[in-house]
C-alpha cells in the first residue's frame, strides 16, 4: 500500500471532478455515463496512476470519452453530484492506495452498493472507508494483493 501524495490527491480530485460534472454535460443517464467511462481510454490512462499523463482540464476528459463513444441521450437516471463525486473519488483512492485496476474496483465494489453507503460514508476519513468497505463486503486487505487472490483460487479449485 502507497501513501496518498501529491500526485495522488490529485488523480482523485480529477476523477471526482470528472464524475460530478458528467450530470451535467451529458444527457445520458449516470448508468450510461459510468458504463462508458468502464471501458473508456481515459480510464486505461488514469489507472497509470500518474497525473502527468493528463490534461487536468475536466472537460476533456468528457470531451474524450464522448470522442470515443459518441452523443447518447439514454436514459434519464442521474445520481446525484455529491454522490458522484465521492465514488469518483474512493474508487481512484483505492486504485491509487493500493495499485489496483480500477475495472477490478468496479467488479468488486459495484457504484450502485457505493451509493447506498454514501449517507454514512462520504464524510469519513477515506482509508476509515477503506476498511469499512471491505469489512461490509467481508474482504479484508489482502483482497488487494493479487499473489493472495491466486492463491486462494488455487486452493479453492483443488477443493473440488
Amino acid at each position: 500500500m502507497r501513501s496518498l501524495d501529491t500526485n495522488g490527491l490529485r488523480l482523485c480530485e480529477y476523477q471526482a471532478k470528472l464524475f460530478e460534472t458528467s450530470v451535467d454535460r451529458f444527457t445520458c443517464s449516470t448508468n450510461i455515463f459510468l458504463r462508458r467511462f468502464y471501458y473508456s481510454n481515459l480510464l486505461t490512462i488514469l489507472d497509470k496512476n500518474n497525473s502527468s499523463l493528463l490534461s487536468l482540464d475536466v472537460n476533456e476528459g468528457l470531451d474524450e470519452i464522448e470522442k470515443q463513444f459518441g452523443k447518447s441521450d439514454y436514459g434519464n437516471n442521474k445520481i446525484s453530484k455529491d454522490v458522484l463525486f465521492w465514488i469518483g473519488y474512493m474508487y481512484r483512492y483505492i486504485s491509487y492506495t493500493r495499485n489496483i485496476n480500477t475495472q477490478f474496483l468496479f467488479k468488486t465494489f459495484s457504484y450502485k452498493k457505493l451509493i447506498e453507503i454514501y449517507p454514512v460514508y462520504h464524510t469519513q476519513d477515506s482509508e476509515w472507508c477503506v476498511k469499512s468497505i471491505l469489512e461490509l463486503f467481508n474482504l479484508d486487505e489482502n483482497y488487494f494483493d493479487p499473489n493472495y487472490r491466486l492463491k486462494q483460487a488455487i486452493e479453492n479449485s483443488n477443493k473440488m
